[in-house]
């Protein structure tokens, strides 16, 4: 069994989308940053390419909804939007709280 150029293209884009999530898991990228963005950019590109061969409209519609709104985050980024608006509140200050009580109890 010999792999083809356009389906090692393919298994290298998954490899990007399933490292991007973990990087993510791990905190060691931010999701409203480029990194993300342009890994999911990558990753759908190389599927993508990989679909070129052999076709599945589920799929090709799922790569080009993330290269879609991978666009957009980086666009977000760089017109200096890369964190959505709060409103007025404690939300933020409750999760810290409680996750300070959390590292207290241990």
């Amino acid at each position: 069994m010999s792999i083809e150029w356009h389906q090692m293209a393919g298994v290298v884009g998954t490899l990007l989308y399933i490292g991007s999530y973990f990087l993510i898991q791990l905190g060691k990228i931010d999701v409203p940053g480029y990194k993300y963005s342009f890994m999911n950019v990558a990753a759908a590109s190389l599927v993508g390419i990989s679909l070129l061969y052999e076709f599945n409209l589920a799929s090709a519609l799922i790569q080009i909804s993330w290269i879609l709104i991978s666009f957009v985050g980086i666009f977000r980024l760089l017109l200096g939007y890369s964190r959505p608006r709060r409103r007025k509140g404690t939300r933020r200050r409750v999760y810290r709280r409680r996750s300070q009580d959390l590292v207290r109890t241990l």
